[in-house]
């Protein structure tokens, strides 16, 4: 996902634990509830998916609506700019 080293956070090994430099911790508050800091329970993240193109969603919207044939046919320019006569050279 990053090309970083994981890393993890744990209050467990922490030298400070249990110190009054836990109190002034980030950690700590963030992970702290009325009754106190809470356990940490690691979570295995998942390959987040992705998103497709959005010329590819759009191809796909006009072959669906009949809009555009299926398979695709590119027009040469030459084509294109006679309005679709072709032109033969």
């Amino acid at each position: 996902m990053n090309e970083h080293e994981d890393f993890s956070i744990d209050c467990k090994t922490c030298i400070g634990a249990g110190t009054t430099a836990c109190n002034d911790c980030f950690v700590t508050h963030l992970l702290a509830n009325d009754d106190g800091p809470i356990d940490y329970v690691p979570v295995v993240l998942s390959e987040v998916p992705r998103l497709p193109d959005p010329q590819e969603v759009a191809i796909a919207l006009f072959i669906r609506s009949g809009l555009v044939d299926d398979p695709i046919q590119l027009v040469p320019v030459d084509e294109f700019t006679g309005y679709g006569v072709p032109v033969h050279a």
